[in-house]
């Protein structure tokens, strides 16, 4: 049996899966998102690793007499842990959608031409990258970085808390802007004009790599028998396409998660011209000199997350949160509803890649209820999405087919809306959490049972079901979506001026 390990920004996710891809067990721990009031995005590294202990812990208890052939740890892309020579984290981990490293980005700029940089990472230059984020900890909190020995990503993190190697699989390492995607290494010609020793990293390598075994205390406190092994994963967006059978040109993979991404395969590297264009990278896919694409919006469960905490308060149990959402869902129809929503809660990403943009919701009116807020915010992020799948079009890359997972193809509303504003049949994957599924169809051709990915998905990711578009809801929404994407040009001045309204006092917010 093989076990999965999926941490992302709201949780983690262990799941064992047996060798025909049946779920045995699954265990899952939530993390809290701090600084939130103060506009930051910071995980707790303790927590992260407290919480993926638990959940592994849990879920391999399922084990029994099988074991456990291999242990895959996919992650989060982006958010860094500065850790000391024990790998003791030193400070809270700044996660992408936090804006810090800004100015920062702006100084690699001056170093370094925006085409060289886009040319050598295959990224388009953004401030959710993990190099800006070294660079603020090295400006702001120079006593935190003068004791850094290694600075992970979460799943190299992960992988070194089980066996203390540092070992980061090549499609992480590319969303550091400090990778260079051609020489699959650390990008010397980035690091020395930036001042950054290469050292600091693990060492890259393809996913699926075993990085070893899980150390015998470790091993001792998860219950786990000794000699487990364990390897990279990969990016999350690659781990969900994998488990929802999205592997071959022409099929994207849309995970509906706190963020939404859209990975589609590719044969060879996406063009910089065409990367810096249309605000799509791309990194090295799971086999080698194949890459895949990287897009996203920030709010997709964070928009429902944040209604939520509207209408039942932060403190809500799940339980309230489950039943609130099943009857929202149920109330609501499958058309238009009455508000038009830029979901640019946490930034603009898709096309525009604007950290300071804010979001808008339009139509409200004193008899908006909770039910149109849930509709529009729900639409307002199918809009995102089709506006990455146009992107995705016209640099050349086919859409023929869509798989969503993730959170969000529970929802019977959202998955309709989708269709219907893409405008065109969608797949719901069988298991929404295909994270899980993603790192067993790996780890399946790691331990040699399967040839190839499209062998191993295909034996054991079973097929979907399709979601067809309402033609009605089509046009209708055809008509909204050119509104749609008139509205970030028009609010984006205002967007710019409200970022001022923070405090004067600097002192007042930490960096």
């Amino acid at each position: 049996m093989y076990l999965g390990v999926d941490i992302g920004t709201s949780g983690v996710k262990a799941s064992l899966v047996d060798l025909d891809g049946g779920i045995v067990a699954s265990a899952r721990r939530k993390f809290r998102i701090l600084g939130l009031e103060d506009d930051y995005r910071e995980l707790d590294p303790l927590e992260i690793a407290a919480g993926a202990k638990d959940a592994v812990r849990e879920a391999a208890g399922a084990a029994g007499a099988r074991g456990i052939d291999l242990i895959l740890v996919s992650a989060l892309g982006e958010a860094i842990v500065p850790a000391d020579a024990a790998g003791r984290p030193l400070a809270n981990c700044i996660i992408g959608s936090d804006r810090r490293g800004a100015e920062e980005l702006d100084e690699i700029r001056s170093l370094i031409p925006d085409a060289a940089l886009t040319a050598i990472t295959g990224l388009n230059l953004s401030v959710i990258y993990s190099l800006n984020k070294i660079l603020h900890i090295r400006k702001h909190r120079p006593e935190v970085y003068a004791r850094v020995r290694k600075f992970f990503l979460v799943a190299d993190y992960f992988v070194h808390l089980l066996t203390g190697e540092a070992l980061i699989d090549y499609s992480m390492a590319s969303r550091t802007l400090a990778f260079d995607i051609g020489r699959k290494d650390w990008s010397p010609t980035i690091l020395s004009r930036v001042g950054v020793d290469p050292g600091l990293f693990s060492r890259p390598a393809l996913a699926g790599t075993v990085a070893g075994t899980v150390r015998p205390a470790v091993a001792a406190e998860l219950g786990l028998p000794a000699g487990v092994r364990v390897a990279i994963g990969a990016h999350d967006h690659i781990c969900n396409a994998l488990g929802a059978a999205a592997v071959r040109s022409g099929h994207c993979s849309n995970a509906v998660g706190t963020t939404e991404g859209i990975t589609a395969i590719l044969a060879g590297p996406l063009q910089p011209e065409l990367v810096a264009k249309h605000n799509i990278s791309c990194e090295p896919f799971v086999v080698d000199d194949m890459y895949n694409t990287v897009a996203w919006h920030n709010t997709a469960g964070a928009l429902i997350n944040w209604l939520l905490d509207i209408c039942l308060g932060p403190d809500r149990t799940a339980e309230a949160s489950r039943t609130l959402l099943a009857a929202l869902d149920r109330d609501s129809r499958h058309e238009p509803g009455r508000l038009l929503a830029l979901p640019h809660f946490s930034g603009a990403t898709a096309g525009r890649m604007d950290d300071k943009a804010k979001g808008a919701i339009l139509g409200l009116t004193l008899g908006t209820s909770r039910g149109d807020l849930y509709r529009g915010l729900i639409e307002g992020a199918c809009y995102e999405c089709r506006l990455i799948l146009d992107a995705l079009r016209h640099s050349g890359i086919p859409v023929e087919q869509v798989h969503v997972s993730g959170g969000g193809s529970r929802s019977s509303f959202w998955v309709q809306a989708k269709a219907d504003i893409l405008g065109m049949p969608v797949t719901v994957a069988r298991v929404a959490d295909s994270g899980a599924l993603g790192a067993a169809v790996l780890a399946s051709v790691v331990c040699g049972r399967h040839r190839d990915l499209e062998a191993a998905a295909a034996a054991i990711i079973g097929p979907g079901a399709v979601v067809e578009p309402i033609a009605a809801n089509v046009r209708a929404y055809g008509e909204r979506y050119r509104e749609y994407l008139e509205l970030y040009g028009k609010t984006r001045a205002a967007s710019h001026l409200l970022q001022s309204g923070y405090p004067l006092d600097a002192t007042s917010r930490r960096p």
